[in-house]
């Protein structure tokens, strides 16, 4: 998240409890000679949409698989999910799921805020509780939120039933905020949104680093950095030469799972704001989903393991997850740098043509070489002041630090000669 827009944001907004119902009545009634019978539910837990995913996730997507679902729910218990299915003459068409959260000032981490921002915080204190309701799964990003028939439905069609499933949602759960996010956002389905009174008060932003072709090992990305850039990593490289560093396997992760979760504790500990924690197997549960497709890298100082990074593997990408590493040996060894470098260094041996690293720390990724690329999503919240949504807006922009430079670390690529 990053840079605040100059949106004109609505003093009083409600959600459209009967938008679905609309919704539904305008796609299955168009021909009025064909009486089709439509319908929806929200569930509470993916089991008792099990028969729904199967029939409707035709393209066996994982992420909204029930396996990989059943692990969200088991990862997040503080999290609540929906999940809801529209039916055609009786069959599934749509499925597609929510996550909610309740957020008091137990989510801010007081100690790294300033005083103002403490008297803020004061706001979450005598709410007691402020209820955030997200489509699809608050610890990815581009993901699936859902999965249509496409025989059925047109991607706009699919898309517009996600949001009005969306609002019934929220006006039901007294949600304050409702965040879509990962819902395929065409012209004509965002100028609709926005007529609803959507709006997008920070840009979200994602990190990514394209991989040369004739990169075949992390020395080739070092011998194409410029003079200032190289020196800098290969200090930072050799302050991790005493470390010794491996993909776990399966056991592995099982065993370290109790250090795993000490340091990524470390890191969030150190964020001003946590959304949730996660359940210390969470880890060991993405390695029997993906299998081959997940790793988890371990950074050893002898036998203990001071640093780790997860990450999701697909055609054309390396996607480093979530990291932990320990504060205290951080700078001695450059945890987090080597982090990076071993995630490059990942990428290249697999030969995948990108490297996404997620959406905090631009500064440090952007000296590594990689670009912003805006996320997508809308934002639409009831009985919450402008005034507040200005503030929050600011604080969350703030978070990713709006000082950091788009850096060209990289010298300049000469074309090869046809």
């Amino acid at each position: 998240m990053h840079r605040l827009s100059s949106a004109t944001l609505p003093s009083q907004v409600t959600y459209d409890n009967c938008l679905i119902s609309s919704c539904l009545k305008k796609l299955f009634t168009r021909n009025a000679k064909i009486k089709e019978a439509h319908s929806y539910t929200i569930n509470n837990h993916v089991a008792d949409v099990r028969k729904d995913l199967e029939t409707v996730n035709r393209q066996c997507i994982t992420e909204m698989k029930v396996e990989y679902l059943s692990s969200l729910e088991k990862s997040l218990p503080d999290a609540g999910f929906r999940y809801a299915t529209v039916f055609k003459n009786g069959v599934p068409v749509l499925v597609g799921y929510f996550q909610l959260f309740t957020l008091t000032s137990q989510n801010f981490r007081m100690d790294k805020n300033t005083g103002f921002v403490k008297g803020i915080l004061r706001f979450f204190l005598d709410l007691k509780k402020v209820r955030v309701l997200i489509s699809g799964n608050a610890l990815r990003t581009e993901t699936c939120c859902f999965c249509y028939d496409s025989s059925v439905l047109g991607k706009d069609e699919a898309s517009e039933l996600a949001v009005s499933l969306g609002e019934k949602i929220a006006d039901e759960e007294c949600a304050v905020a409702l965040i879509l996010k990962d819902i395929p956002f065409s012209g004509k389905i965002s100028k609709w949104m926005l007529d609803m009174n959507y709006q997008v008060p920070w840009s979200d932003k994602v990190m990514v680093m394209k991989v040369e072709v004739n990169w075949t090992g992390l020395p080739d990305y070092v011998n194409a950095l410029s003079r200032k850039y190289k020196s800098r990593a290969n200090k930072i490289l050799a302050s991790g030469e005493k470390l010794h560093k491996r993909v776990l396997n399966d056991q592995e992760i099982n065993e370290y799972k109790a250090d795993i979760n000490i340091l990524f504790q470390s890191v969030t500990e150190n964020q001003s704001f946590a959304l949730t924690q996660l359940e210390p197997d969470h880890f060991a549960s993405l390695k029997k989903i993906y299998g081959e497709n997940f790793e988890v890298l371990g950074l050893f100082n002898g036998q203990k393991l001071v640093a780790f990074y997860s990450a999701i593997i697909t055609e054309d990408s390396y996607e480093l997850y979530y990291a932990g590493f320990d504060y205290e040996l951080n700078n001695e060894f450059q945890l987090y740098f080597n982090i990076l470098f071993g995630g490059l260094e990942r990428t290249i041996l697999l030969k995948k043509q990108q490297l996404k690293l997620g959406r905090t720390a631009f500064d440090a990724k952007a000296s590594l070489g990689a670009k912003p690329i805006d996320l997508p999503y809308f934002f639409k919240s009831s009985h919450l002041p402008s005034a507040a949504i200005k503030w929050f807006a600011n604080y969350f922009s703030a978070m990713e630090d709006g000082k950091w430079k788009l850096r060209n670390p990289l010298k300049d690529i000469v074309p090869a000669a046809s």
